[in-house]
């Protein structure tokens, strides 16, 4: 692949070099959260020095943001242009994704826990992530109530607060080996409690 103009040698900023950073991130955020991960461990993992490291993504925090806004970016055009029981059907195969993934269902387990000090560098992400997902879910069954889809006597934002509750939730015990039930069988079947038809019905 041609490289952009920019610096040369070692420390050039390179798509490649930026993606081995963000592995190697990841893996270490995964395994270890925020607080107790290092820069030095990451350069190790990276096969980098810190000075090649830090020539790309000057602080910890900085890498952080990074690494957090990179996966987030699937899961966002996953969903784009989708509206109500589509956009549903979009939240129940995430789930199925989200299953085949340990370290990523690690990286956020870890990280939203630690988060919750209001000082954490990640505290804001995680605040308006959960906003943010949380007003999606609602309007998407705000416009399944509109097209006749939701049953009379839920509330969309009750229902989609025991969405996102049975999804943290799933997943956390998913990490302790409690998975005796998958997380995409148990959201399809809360999801099908709640809509007059099957989620995964044609309408």
């Amino acid at each position: 692949m041609p490289r952009r103009p920019g610096p040369r040698g070692s420390y050039a900023k390179t798509p490649k070099r930026r993606e081995e950073i963000l592995d190697a991130a990841f893996g270490v955020f995964a395994r270890y959260g925020y607080l107790n991960s290092s820069m030095s461990e990451i350069a190790k993992r990276a096969g980098m020095t810190m000075p090649g490291v830090t020539h790309h993504f000057p602080t910890k925090a900085g890498l952080l943001e990074a690494v957090l806004r990179e996966r987030d970016l699937d899961a966002a055009s996953h969903l784009e242009g989708r509206r109500g029981v589509e956009l549903l059907r979009g939240v129940l195969e995430i789930a199925e994704r989200d299953e085949q993934d340990r370290g990523l269902t690690q990286l956020f387990a870890i990280l939203s826990a630690e988060a919750t000090i209001d000082d954490h560098p990640a505290h804001a992400y995680f605040r308006d992530r959960y906003e943010l997902i949380l007003r999606t879910v609602r309007t998407a069954f705000l416009e399944a109530q509109e097209d006749g889809h939701l049953r009379p006597d839920v509330d969309p934002g009750d229902a989609a607060q025991m969405c996102i509750a049975l999804s943290d939730g799933l997943q956390l015990q998913r990490l302790y080996g409690v998975d005796r039930a998958r997380q995409w069988a148990l959201t399809k079947r809360l999801l099908d409690s709640l809509l007059i038809r099957p989620v995964t019905s044609s309408d």
